[in-house]
Formats: C-alpha cells, structure tokens, sequence
C-alpha cells in the first residue's frame, strides 16, 4: 500500500513543478516604487493675515557696482547771511539833562565810533574824546557821563562815571575812557554808548550841558561782528 501512495505524490510534484514554468501562473515581479518628489508651493501670507508688529524686518545689503565716475562734490543750497535786527525806539530825553543856560561846548570829537570787547577781533578798546568849551571864568571842571543802552531791548545801566577831563587852559578838555572803565559791559552784547558832558562852577553846580549823544557810538561784542 506504500508504493501506490509515494508514486501518486510523485506525480503530484511533479505536475507542481510543471505548473510553475507556466507564465501565466507567475506572479508578477513587481519594480520598486519611488514615492514623487515634493512640490514647491510659494510662501504667501493669506489676505487676512495681521503682520506682526514685533518683529524686525532688516534688508538686505545691496551691492553698488563700483564705477570710475567721480563723485559729485555737495554743494550746499542755503547759505547763511546775517541779518540785521532793527533797533528799539529810544526813550525820550529827560529834560533834567538839559539846562536853560546857552550852550557852552562848541565842539566834540571821539577818536572811533566802534568799541569791541571780546578776544577774537581786533578794535578799539578805548575812546579818546576831545571837547572844546566856551571859556568862562565861571568854568572849573568838564565832567563827561556815560550810559549803555542795547539795541534790541530796554536793557540799559544808569548814567554814570563823572569823570572830570583834562584840560590845556586854552579851553579843550580831552579823557580817555578804557574798556574796564564801562561799567557791566560784558552784559551787553550790542549796545550804544551814550554819553553827556556838563560844565561846573567852583561850586560844583552844572552851568552848561552838551547835547546827549545816544546813537554814535556803538559796544560790541566780537561774535556779533564776526559770527
């Protein structure tokens, strides 16, 4: 009973086999599948989107190409000039500074118009005055008074100084008035020098005063002239 039994499995193998050559019958080798790249999608931000207001966007450097071409020189558009402020209307003259008496000073002269201060400008620093008098034997002295008064605003010194000239008995008086003789006038960047002289008897009583000079000599500060 063995025999019959192996020789039927025989067969049957055999016919297994046979089946395999079969194309038909064979399964398909299959090639190995590549998955497909990625597309690229452009970044944008959607139509609603809110910036962030925190974040700090920095350009790029951009790179100028570099070229022979001169650069053009800068050629300022505004040009500074001084311009000149107008002065102040000048207080009215007290009528104490004159007397009823004829007028005794025939002439004055002043060695300059223009008193510097400061120490980047060259000027005078000083004022010679020379004054010719009427002769009186009532005359003993000739004082000489002088005031600053700004130009722009009512800042003025009071009268003052009283200094008594010097004379050559022919009846010219002359004084020299320095810069540290000018009471505040470091306060005073553009100022006028006003002065006044006034004849005394013997008793020191005014008998004769000059006309106020308030607008002939000027005191400047350098920078002003040379900003």
């Amino acid at each position: 009973m063995k025999r019959p039994v192996i020789v039927v499995l025989t067969l049957f193998l055999t016919g297994c086999s046979a089946l395999s050559d079969l194309s038909f019958l064979q399964t398909p080798t299959l090639a190995p599948t590549v998955p497909p790249l990625p597309t690229a999608t452009p970044f944008g931000l959607p139509a609603s989107n809110t910036p962030d207001l925190f974040v700090i966007n920095t350009e790029e450097p951009t790179t100028t190409p570099f070229t022979d071409t001169p650069a053009v020189a800068f050629t300022p558009t505004n040009t500074y000039t001084p311009t000149n402020r107008p002065t102040i209307t000048l207080e009215p003259i007290d009528p104490s500074l004159f007397t009823p008496s004829p007028n005794m000073f025939i002439s004055v002269q002043r060695s300059t118009s223009q008193l510097v201060w400061g120490s980047t400008c060259d000027g005078s620093r000083s004022i010679k005055f020379t004054v010719q008098v009427v002769p009186s034997p009532k005359l003993k002295y000739v004082l000489l008074f002088i005031k600053l008064q700004d130009k722009y605003s009512a800042h003025a010194t009071d009268w003052g100084a009283g200094a008594i000239l010097s004379d050559n008995d022919q009846g010219v008086y002359f004084y020299t008035i320095e810069l540290n003789q000018i009471a505040r006038y470091r306060t005073f960047e553009n100022a006028w020098l006003q002065f006044q002289f006034v004849a005394l008897n013997k008793s020191r009583k005014a008998i004769g005063r000059s006309v106020v000079s308030r607008n002939e000599v000027s005191l400047t500060h350098c920078k002003v002239l040379f900003p």
